[in-house]
């Protein structure tokens, strides 16, 4: 399964948490939200078509955050942070989610 509708099924199943996801794509850091099953992106325009991923595979991934639901910029409530490679396979394997 692509990272993205991962990180998507992911937070369909646990909506009382928010994943913000720093990835690296064409050269440029970026962050996307993603919560309840949709994702946008934070530092750059999202596509307005729904059926294009918001993090295309060739996405290089630098880290997952956690926190809890609702986003709060000035006051997140963080979980868990740098999550990435084995440490988020086990927390997707948790609820049912193969990467």
């Amino acid at each position: 399964m692509p990272l993205g509708d991962a990180l998507e099924a992911y937070t369909r199943k646990r909506p009382g948490e928010v994943l913000l996801v720093r990835v690296l794509l064409d050269g440029s850091s970026e962050e996307v939200l993603v919560f309840r099953g949709a994702s946008s992106f934070l530092t750059r325009p999202t596509p307005a078509d729904p059926g294009q991923p918001v993090i295309p595979a060739g996405a290089q991934l630098l880290g997952v955050e956690r926190q809890h639901a609702p986003f709060s910029p000035v006051n997140p409530q963080v979980i868990a942070t740098g999550l990435q490679g084995e440490a988020l396979a086990t927390l997707l394997a948790e609820v049912g989610i193969d990467l």
